[in-house]
């Protein structure tokens, strides 16, 4: 039984509900939980929230390992340069580097989150946050200001 829009990040087939153990999870914590996964890609799987739904795309171990590389060292050093001046600044910092980075992948914001890539788009990422500092993040978020209604 599958929920409509989960599917695997790297082959792209429609994936199933089952336990981390049935999945190759490795970690303690994944174990026993529910997790979904693909039923073709070895070790393709993403963990389950409480609600059901899977956090973010299931994908094998080298698209998860893409993903967190992104984040630790493309995504965070951006957050990080924000943090230098306004330390409690992390959740905007977060938001405006989401935001870049879709515009950047021309992606909705939805789609363009770094748990939903696949290993082509973490590439992608990686080549739009490379050269990137938090000052065009900030001009980003300047430029696209959603508008307030009269």
């Amino acid at each position: 039984m599958s929920a409509l829009g989960i599917y695997c990040a790297d082959c792209g087939t429609e994936c199933e509900r089952i336990t981390g153990r049935e999945a190759g999870a490795r970690e303690p914590d994944r174990i026993d939980a529910q997790v979904w996964a693909c039923p073709f890609c070895p070790d393709a799987w993403a963990p389950c929230a409480e609600d059901g739904s899977a956090i973010g795309l299931p994908a094998g171990e080298k698209t998860r390992e893409a993903r967190a590389l992104l984040r630790e060292r493309q995504v965070e050093r951006l957050i990080g340069e924000a943090l230098r001046d306004a330390p409690n600044g992390r959740a905007i910092a977060e938001e405006r580097v989401a935001s870049f980075l879709a515009h950047a992948l021309r992606l909705p914001p939805e789609e363009a989150v770094i748990d939903r890539l696949n290993i082509e788009w973490c590439r992608e990422a990686w080549r739009a946050l490379h050269g990137a500092f938090y000052a065009d993040v900030t001009k980003h978020a300047q430029t696209y200001r959603p508008r307030k209604s009269a």
